[in-house]
Order: structure tokens, then C-alpha cells, then sequence
């Protein structure tokens, strides 16, 4: 039972990171814009300092199956800019001040609560079935995620080049835990929250390209990183951990450029997809977490409200 929970969290890491890759090799090759957009990279990106140095967040990138059955989300009237990038996909673009919203719902339900995969996400599940709803929450409109021994994903475009937009924020609460969940272990890689940022690389994205997860952990210490148990080309930065701050909605901020230089050792690439995830399959546990929208920003405390955040 042990193998059979491990293989089910490497197999859901792996699926996830696929996921969002492919989806964004789709983005490039449907429009022309986005192909120069990205494809331009190559020729003018330069390894940043430390580049291909060993160390303890270095770990050979590996080629991992590719997943079955994933598709485009309906196109839906978007609340905030959006750009089309082929059929049925929309990205978030920048605002007068700068700003990328991505909100949890492109198009805002009737009413609320509201089952079912938001407007401008797409969904991925790994182990067991979803449990997603639009609710009103303390803080405006947020995406509830609820796991019990499931493991899924919620995932959509956003292109962000990180010179332009290094900050992301964004608002979470955890109500639940998944008892034993620690994301230092492959065993045990449990965690009622992340969410993560995809960094597409070309042109050979299935193999080169890298994920930067933030994570809330049930036993991992804050501040701790490393790379994914599950998934080489995967680094993790845990940010909250345990029952302090449980139930009570946490705002978050991370430089995003700078985590990435850290974390892989050269200068980031664009971003090209955000996923919010859960998943308590490996410790057969519950849990549950709360989202709000997350915002890129060109400096800190980038944050604004928002069409979502103002109804209560």
C-alpha cells in the first residue's frame, strides 16, 4: 500500500507539470503573437549567475509521461483584460498600473455557492473526483478546493515576463490539513494548498522547463526549499505550515524573479501558466483551502481590488 501511494503522488506531481506544459505548447503554436512572444527567448535570454552549478536545489531535469485526457476550457466573457490565444483560451493582460490579475473566475455564477470548474480554468484530476466551488468568503468571492484521499488541479495561461512583473500575491486559508502531510517526503507528499507557477522552456518544454510551488504544509518547516520529491524540474518553498494560521486567511507575497534565480541558479524565463492545487492521496487524509485572486505586479504590495474582492 505504501509503493501503490507513492507511485499515486509521483504520478499526480508528474501528471500536473505535464499538464500545464503541454497546454502551453499549445498557447505558442495557436498564435503567432505568442510564438514570437516566447520563441524570441532563445535568442535573447543569458544564463544568469551560477548557471549549471551544482548544489543542493540541482537535480538532473527528467522526462515524465505525458498525461491523457486534458482539453481547452469553454471561452467565457472575462471580467478583467484578457487576450484570446487560440480557441477557447484567454489570458489575463496587464491593467493601466501594470498589474496581472488572475482572477479565480473569469465570469462570476448567478449565485453562490457555485460547484464546478470556474470560468478561465481549466481542471486535472489525478486521483479520485473534484471538489471545487466558487463561495462568498470573508474577503469577496474565493475558489474552495476540498480533498479527501483525491488528489486534482486547477490550471490556466498567463504570460508574464518577471522583468515586467516580478511580484505575485495572493490570499489563502486553510481549513484543513491532511494529517501526516509533509512535502520532504515522497511518501507522505501531501499539502491542503499550493500553488504554482510554470515556466516554459524552449524548445524542448516537456524537458526543460521548470515549476516554482508555494506551498502550506502540514509538518514541513516555513522557509523550507527544496526540490520536489515527485518531480526533479519542480522546486518547493514552503510558506505556511501547521495549524498556526489555520482557518484565518493569510496574505502572500513572493518575488517571483528572485525565488527563481535562487532556486535554478540563472535568470527566469516568461511565465506561461498558474495552478492552484490539493491533494491528500498519498496519507489518505482530508483537506480543505480557500483561494482568492493572484495578482503580478511590478513592485511590492501590488495587490488591488478587484471586481471579485468587492462583492460581499
Amino acid at each position: 500500500m505504501k509503493r501503490r501511494g507513492r507511485g499515486r503522488g509521483a504520478r499526480a506531481v508528474a501528471a500536473l507539470v505535464l499538464l500545464v506544459l503541454a497546454a502551453g505548447v499549445a498557447v505558442v503554436l495557436s498564435n503567432p503573437r505568442h510564438r514570437a512572444f516566447y520563441l524570441g527567448l532563445l535568442t535573447r535570454a543569458t544564463p544568469g549567475p551560477g548557471e549549471g552549478a551544482a548544489g543542493a536545489l540541482t537535480r538532473p531535469r527528467v522526462r515524465l509521461p505525458t498525461p491523457h485526457g486534458f482539453g481547452e476550457a469553454p471561452s467565457a466573457p472575462a471580467i478583467a483584460p484578457t487576450a484570446a490565444v487560440g480557441p477557447g483560451r484567454r489570458v489575463p493582460l496587464p491593467d493601466a498600473d501594470g498589474r496581472i490579475r488572475v482572477p479565480v473566475a473569469d465570469r462570476l455564477p448567478f449565485r453562490l455557492p457555485a460547484e464546478g470548474v470556474p470560468a478561465g480554468w481549466e481542471l486535472r484530476e489525478f486521483t479520485g473526483r473534484a471538489s471545487a466551488e466558487l463561495v462568498r468568503a470573508e474577503t469577496g468571492v474565493a475558489l474552495r478546493l476540498r480533498s479527501v484521499q483525491t488528489s486534482f488541479a486547477l490550471y490556466r495561461d498567463v504570460i508574464v515576463d518577471l522583468r515586467e512583473q516580478p511580484f505575485l500575491s495572493w490570499s489563502w486559508k486553510v481549513v484543513r490539513l491532511p494529517a501526516g502531510g509533509d512535502v520532504r517526503q515522497r511518501a507522505t507528499d501531501d499539502e491542503a494548498a499550493q500553488v504554482y507557477v510554470i515556466f516554459p522552456r524552449w524548445p524542448s518544454p516537456l524537458t526543460t522547463s521548470d515549476a516554482i510551488g508555494y506551498v502550506w504544509d502540514t509538518r514541513a518547516p516555513v522557509g523550507a526549499q527544496l526540490v520536489s520529491p515527485t518531480a526533479g524540474n519542480v522546486r518547493i518553498i514552503v510558506l505556511q505550515s501547521g495549524r498556526a494560521g489555520l482557518d484565518a486567511w493569510q496574505d502572500e507575497q513572493r518575488n517571483v524573479a528572485a525565488d527563481y534565480l535562487a532556486l535554478f541558479g540563472r535568470a527566469p524565463p516568461r511565465v506561461g501558466q498558474v495552478a492552484l492545487m490539493i491533494d491528500t492521496n498519498d496519507t489518505r487524509g482530508e483537506a480543505e483551502a480557500l483561494f482568492g485572486d493572484l495578482v503580478f505586479s511590478r513592485t511590492p504590495g501590488g495587490r488591488t481590488e478587484s471586481p471579485t474582492s468587492m462583492l460581499r
